[in-house]
């Protein structure tokens, strides 16, 4: 019985952890990098998808993300930044108060 309840415990506190996560559009207006390690933050001109984020950016750091995811994420932005396309964001909007952290993003034509 202990052993169930501990396993309830943890599938309520790790489905809790991704339960802010949700997916936005928009279009991507601006991307810089944040530092050495990769990390880059973006805007999108739909300021109502950002709007209750710090500054209205999301940031893409390597605090969520692999190098390799974070690197794979830049070469999307940019392409969809220039392409003038689309992008889907996931975003936790709440993890880390203010700040909006995105996990992944998506090209959609």
């Amino acid at each position: 019985m202990n052993k169930f309840f501990s396993i309830l415990l943890l599938l309520i506190f790790s489905s809790s952890a991704f339960a802010d996560r949700a997916w936005y559009r928009g279009t991507i207006n601006r991307i810089w990098t944040l530092g050495s390690d990769g990390s880059f933050i973006i805007t999108v001109k739909e300021d109502s998808v950002l709007s209750d984020c710090k500054w209205k950016y999301a940031y893409f750091t390597l605090t969520e993300q692999t190098p390799e995811k974070l690197r794979n994420s830049l070469s999307l932005a940019l392409s969809a930044f220039h392409a003038g396309t689309t992008v889907g964001l996931e975003i936790d909007k709440d993890l880390h108060g203010d700040l909006c952290q995105a996990y992944s993003i998506d090209l959609i034509k």
